[in-house]
């Protein structure tokens, strides 16, 4: 007997959290579809729909009318929901941004109608801005006035600002007649997780040569912090600065006897006075840094180096015979790749010999945390890549499952955030999609599928007319897969007796595995999937509301296991279990229809140490990735 369902309709049409029910103007004869999910488990999840039709014959669905009582919140973009309640609860079926409000209308005295369709969080992840590299998002995470990458291209005579404030471009400047310094821009590595170029500075000597400034403004008020990745072997040198003219300066360099990071700051006379980092590592070590350094009005000085702890430079305490050392609203250039010598009242004159890369200024009173910033693009397990990539996409995620698989340093500049997402999941062999009740996304380690208990069993004749369908062709045979990254060696596995069975089929990817090893295995783990293939169901179709699990069905979601027993005669085998990969789903006034896209469960059946049934010889023999 079936089921008595409600299906109920909101749009948040304020976009603020407030659901407004429209259930009365669906037309339900018209069917409401939603769907979700893959067609399969080697496919990429696709961004889920829905479409339905409204009466509009009172206009309220037309957008720009004032007559709508919505109005003017008819939009594109509006969150909507789909919602059905039954004897057992309610299930959210759908949550997405509809995509348009038309309106059609077939003269006469036909009702004019609103086709919906509507897309969830998945398409905004895809239609959103291509991603900077996860270094330059987790540095404008902390809301730079300014920042420059310095990342331009070679022949370039000028550093454009990125922080999306409009600050002035950071020009070149000539010290000392320039003689054969110069300032090359695209012609060395910074931290080489950014995928991005880095500007050398090649001065002539100490006092000849380039460097870079651009004028900060003098009415700000308040503590300055400064930040930028260098890399030099060449002691006592400037790298930067805050300048006033007149040798008014503060100055960021490397300690000429240890190549520690100092600090030093002029009133404009010949008197100067400088402080060093307590623990600071030698900075001209040929490698890269991180240094920031927070500057407060009436002298404290503070530093961090590498994304390390935050210690004191110096308290730079106004003086009785000169006065205040750090002059904050005398600071009207900001310096890269030179400082003044201090022999007086000069020009920049301890000229930078090395890499520069992604300076910040900001106006703010505490040092931000650079932890994130120093391990952007690092190695890092899937689960925390995927936190972090949320993070600085803005959306909300959700692991399930676990895991301690490395993902390498990810190229995602230029790349849409969800192909950012899809890449962790890849390296992962795990999954990522949108949640169906709200605008998060879940991240699903592997672990999540091995072993999975069954969620719900379904006999043959519950299910729906047509409603189970068996496939054994070529479409999931993967036999030779090469497997490639970014700085390693191309992996290749092979079945040869698949290959000598069916020919080829071939499976290229690219992706951040952390190590050539693990490109291997996961190499491994796809071909021992797919050389050879058993028989399959690849659909089942139920009408849901018949069933007296309905509750059941309506809890299933991707990567869940379904049991199929009673099994028609000429069917492979009488029992088995399947991997929900997606579905449709169809509701109209009286049923609930569902057709789910299916794997074999027996895919994620693999051998685990002291679980028990899991793990005794004979039982499973399949090991893990």
């Amino acid at each position: 007997m079936a089921e008595d369902f409600t299906v109920v309709v909101e749009v948040d049409f304020t976009a603020d959290g407030t659901w407004t029910d429209i259930t009365g103007y669906v037309r339900l004869d018209d069917r409401i579809t939603i769907t979700r999910g893959r067609g399969d488990e080697q496919a990429e999840v696709r961004p889920g729909t829905l479409s339905l039709v409204l009466d509009n014959r009172d206009g309220r669905f037309t957008p720009g009318s004032p007559a709508s009582p919505y109005w003017p919140n008819v939009k594109k973009g509006r969150p909507i929901r789909v919602r059905v309640v039954h004897d057992g609860g309610e299930s959210t079926r759908f949550h997405g941004y509809v995509n348009e409000w038309p309106v059609t209308w077939d003269g006469g005295t036909a009702v004019t109608l609103s086709h919906v369709t509507a897309t969830d969080v998945f398409k905004r992840l895809g239609n959103l801005a291509a991603k900077r590299s996860l270094l330059e998002l987790e540095m404008l995470a902390h809301h730079p006035d300014a920042y420059y990458t310095l990342a331009e291209q070679s022949g370039a005579r000028s550093a454009g600002d990125s922080s999306g404030n409009g600050r002035p471009s950071m020009g070149r400047y000539q010290y000392g007649g320039g003689g054969t310094g110069e300032v090359d821009f695209g012609d060395g590595t910074g931290p080489g997780t950014d995928g991005l170029p880095a500007v050398v500075f090649r001065p002539e000597s100490s006092s000849v040569g380039w460097f870079l400034a651009t004028p900060r403004s003098t009415t700000a008020t308040g503590s300055i912090v400064l930040a930028c990745w260098m890399n030099t072997t060449v002691k006592g040198r400037v790298f930067m600065a805050l300048w006033g003219g007149d040798s008014i300066a503060l100055t960021v360099k490397t300690n000429a006897a240890d190549g520690k990071l100092n600090v030093a700051v002029s009133n404009g006379g010949t008197a100067t006075i400088s402080g060093g980092l307590a623990g600071s590592p030698n900075l001209a070590d040929g490698q890269t840094h991180l240094v920031t350094v927070l500057v407060q009005p009436g002298g404290p000085t503070y530093a961090s180096v590498d994304g390390g702890p935050l210690g004191m430079v110096g308290s730079f305490a106004p003086s009785p015979d000169f006065g205040p050392w750090v002059n904050m609203p005398a600071y009207r250039w900001i310096f890269a790749g030179a400082g003044p010598s201090f022999a007086g009242p000069v020009a920049p004159g301890s000229l930078f010999d090395g890499i520069l890369s992604h300076l910040w200024y900001a106006q703010r009173e505490t040092m931000p945390d650079w932890t994130e910033v120093w391990e952007a693009g690092n190695p890092e397990t899937t689960p925390d890549r995927f936190e972090r990539a949320c993070r600085l996409i803005g959306v909300t995620g959700t692991t399930v499952g676990t895991s301690e698989t490395d993902i390498g340093g990810q190229a995602v500049a230029g790349r849409a955030p969800i192909q950012v997402l899809r890449d962790v999941a890849g390296v992962e062999s795990g999954l990522v999609y949108a949640s169906r009740s709200d605008a998060s996304v879940v991240f699903e380690c592997r672990t999540h599928r091995y072993n999975r208990p069954s969620s719900l069993t379904l006999t043959a004749d519950q299910l729906a007319e047509g409603g189970l369908a068996w496939s054994d062709d070529d479409q999931h045979l993967v036999n030779d897969v090469t497997h490639k990254r970014d700085g390693g060696a191309d992996q290749r596995w092979t079945d040869m007796s698949s290959t000598a069975a069916y020919g080829t089929y071939a499976d290229d990817v690219t992706l951040p595995w952390a190590s050539d090893t693990d490109a291997l295995l996961a190499a491994q783990w796809k071909v021992s999937n797919g050389a050879d293939p058993p028989p399959r169901i690849t659909s089942v179709s139920v009408v849901a509301n018949t069933l007296d699990t309905y509750g059941d069905v309506l809890v299933l979601d991707l990567s869940d296991v379904v049991t199929l027993t009673g099994l028609p005669a000429g069917s492979p085998q009488t029992e088995t279990a399947v991997h929900m990969e997606g579905y449709t789903e169809v509701i109209d006034y009286r049923h609930h229809a569902i057709t789910f896209n299916t794997s074999p469960a027996a895919v994620s059946r693999v051998w685990r140490l002291g679980v028990a049934g899991e793990s005794e010889l004979g039982v499973n023999t399949k090991l893990s990735l």
